[in-house]
């Protein structure tokens, strides 16, 4: 008990000792400063960025620029995402009032609008399903004066607070008519108001044939849809609507004909989910990608994938040349020529190819990735491992222990393996920055996992798009892989300034 008491305190002051020699080393400490930063930054990445990097699309316009560049020269004209109401819909009596919405008649009083509880315009999948909508009533009796035409409008005022326009917009509404008599159909328009001008974005004619189904515009509502580009051509429509700073309205409007007094009318309507969104030409951080996804989501979690290939397959890689080389090392003869005949085939296969031909033939998977580098990682190692046991072998103290008994286990794991360790550590670290670039090498030319995002992913959407100018999208990829695997090779320089006895006695 003693013995092992012993042992431990031996290992701990021995422990202790590095720390100290580790804690002295420049090239270590700024090491371990920027690998902590960058897992600090892969481990808090659900927590600072809301939006999944690959799925969260068009949360603003395409290839927008960070919004603190809009503070910066040149950069007064860029804009940022609006949107009319965070919740959508009308839930209660109250929510026309409370949203702010303005209703003109003409004839005045000639339509009633309240709210309706049971009966929603939504689409029966709608999140709006069960929540009500507001009702629009027309009616007139035969033999009463008829107007000859009945309009309604809801629209809301809002302030564009931007001298730049919108990237794009997307209007919402849902729709359903429950009844219609007298009248051969009732005409719907939405528009956006501009300098106190109502401009047409979507029509539609409500006859019998759409009579008690739901209607919902969806993309037609947006100002990239081809209905709303017609209007505008060659113009774009955001740009054409959108002209500044100023105040704006959306709205809907509709028109009842009304012009035989002989016959009774009536039309009800209901509606819902009246709302706009603008897509600014800024966002977050970094900006967004060609698909509207957030950057800084992006770089966050894709320091996870390469922290997860860079040290999985080293590991991975290291573990396999260690054994390797002990083996050969040690048993010689036979074992060893098969062992390093094999070492020697895979060392002298042209790495980059071989790892594009095998990630093609395997398939796009992260995992296939990582399996590649590690199986194609080890040889070098092995063979630094086989010279060094080569020379431990012959040594005075495995003499010893052998004529003690010990078996050919125990002399590895208890004698040659320690001796080995300062080794191994070295070109663990050593080995990750190589497993980094060269999963970000092969992401940069497509053979990527569709279903992560990683650094050289990101370079590779800059390369297929053509927006090397956008440095903002560039650089933080680029200095990410060039941070962490410089902090890997630090503490692999510093691990060997204080594990090398050679250096050591040098220092």
């Amino acid at each position: 008990m003693s013995a092992r008491r012993a042992a431990l305190d031996f290992q701990w002051r021995r422990f202790k000792g590095f720390l100290k020699q580790f804690g002295k080393s420049k090239r270590a400490i700024i090491g371990i400063v920027v690998l902590v930063f960058y897992v600090g930054f892969a481990l808090v990445a659900p927590f600072v960025t809301p939006y999944d990097p690959l799925y969260s699309n068009f949360l603003a316009g395409e290839f927008a620029k960070p919004t603190w560049l809009s503070g910066l020269p040149g950069g007064s004209s860029l804009s940022q995402n609006m949107q009319l109401f965070s919740t959508p819909g009308f839930s209660s009596p109250s929510s026309l009032q409370d949203q702010g919405w303005n209703v003109t008649q003409s004839p005045a009083g000639a339509f009633v609008v309240h709210y309706n509880k049971t009966q929603s315009a939504a689409l029966p999948n709608s999140t709006l399903a069960n929540t009500g909508s507001e009702e629009i009533d027309y009616s007139r009796t035969a033999g009463s004066p008829a107007p000859g035409v009945a309009i309604i409008t809801i629209s809301k005022s809002f302030v564009w607070p931007y001298s730049g326009s919108p990237w794009r917009f997307a209007g919402s509404l849902e729709l359903l008519m429950s009844e219609l008599q007298g009248v051969n159909a009732v005409k719907g328009d939405v528009f956006i108001s501009s300098l106190g001008l109502p401009l047409p974005i979507y029509n539609v004619t409500l006859d019998r044939s759409l009579f008690g189904e739901a209607i919902s515009p969806g993309f037609s509502l947006d100002s990239h849809s081809s209905n709303v580009k017609q209007l505008y051509t060659p113009s774009d429509p955001a740009q054409y609507i959108f002209l500044g700073k100023g105040a704006y309205a959306y709205g809907v409007q509709f028109t009842v004909p009304d012009d035989n007094q002989a016959v009774s009318v009536g039309v009800k309507l209901f509606l819902t989910d009246l709302n706009l969104r603008l897509y600014g030409t800024s966002f977050g951080l970094l900006g967004t990608d060609q698909y509207g996804r957030d950057i800084f989501s992006q770089l966050a979690w894709g320091t996870r994938v390469s922290l997860l290939v860079g040290l999985v397959a080293s590991v991975v890689a290291v573990a396999i040349g260690l054994a390797v080389g002990l083996v050969a090392g040690y048993l010689g003869r036979v074992v060893d020529e098969v062992l390093m005949r094999s070492t020697d085939l895979l060392l002298v296969l042209p790495g980059l190819p071989l790892l594009i031909i095998l990630a093609a033939l395997l398939g796009p998977s992260i995992w296939n990735v990582i399996a590649i580098l590690a199986l194609l990682g080890w040889p070098g190692f092995a063979r630094i491992i086989r010279a060094q046991v080569l020379s431990i072998k012959e040594r005075s103290f495995i003499e010893a222990s052998k004529a003690a008994g010990s078996g050919v286990s125990h002399v590895i794991t208890k004698h040659v393996l320690p001796n080995v360790m300062g080794l191994t550590y070295v070109n663990l670290a050593l080995s990750v920055p190589t497993a980094i670039v060269t999963e970000a090498s092969l992401a940069f030319l497509g053979l990527r996992d569709p279903n992560v995002i990683s650094w050289g992913g990101m370079l590779n959407d800059v390369q297929g798009t053509g927006n090397v100018a956008s440095w903002w999208w560039v650089l933080p990829p680029g200095l990410s892989i060039a941070l962490l695997s410089l902090s890997f090779i630090l503490l692999g320089y510093a691990l060997d300034e204080i594990l090398n006895p050679r250096l050591r006695m040098r220092r």
